[in-house]
């Protein structure tokens, strides 16, 4: 599939892990290298595959560069659209991670329409999930193992977040993507998107 509307918000993917969420004429893009067409950028971390080498000529938040967003923020982005900005990091098991905790974040975005989408970026499944169960009506989470959730993992996110639609980004290949939904599936409903 290459997109769907889910409560007037047209949502599509582009890239690894990106995001794109079209309402009232303006696109919120996430994660997206390439930004052509996008009204406002939001980045998770700055990684290759997640955000491009120079920033876009539009306003931007991330944790590195542009509007300098934290966990805990909260922000107006234009016609009703509202950021929250949350957790998002690996859990050390006495190692170095690739996303410590501070470097990274997700984006929950809050439409007038009433859709609650979540773009948990980089993580592990992390304790602070438990704050968004019943915020969430779709959720992007990356379920390929390799420095973010594997497919169990991110099935038991779907379990502690219950969005009515789940998107998995960062796949990591097919059969990642047939445990996932086979797991998450009973919580929600998968749609597999394209990465376009």
């Amino acid at each position: 599939m290459r997109a769907l509307t889910f409560r007037g918000v047209k949502i599509s993917r582009r890239g690894l892990a990106g995001a794109i969420l079209t309402y009232g004429g303006e696109s919120i893009c996430i994660d997206s290298v390439d930004p052509s067409g996008c009204s406002i950028a939001l980045y998770t971390h700055n990684h290759p595959g997640h955000s491009p080498p120079a920033l876009p000529g539009i306003p931007v938040y991330s944790p590195f560069a542009g509007r300098i967003v934290a966990p805990g923020e909260r922000l107006e982005l234009g016609k009703g659209v509202r950021l929250t900005v949350v957790h998002a990091y690996n859990i050390s098991l006495g190692g170095a991670v690739a996303h410590p905790r501070g470097s990274g974040v997700g984006f929950l975005v809050e439409f007038p329409t009433g859709l609650r989408v979540y773009h948990a970026g980089d993580t592990d499944l992390i304790s602070e999930m438990v704050e968004l169960r019943g915020r969430v009506d779709l959720a992007f989470l990356p379920v390929s193992g390799q420095s973010v959730m594997n497919p169990e993992e991110a099935a038991e996110a779907v379990r502690t977040l219950r969005p009515a639609i789940a998107v998995p980004v960062h796949e990591g290949g097919i059969s990642r993507l047939r445990v996932f939904k086979r797991l998450a599936q009973p919580y929600t409903q998968v749609v597999l998107m394209e990465g376009g």
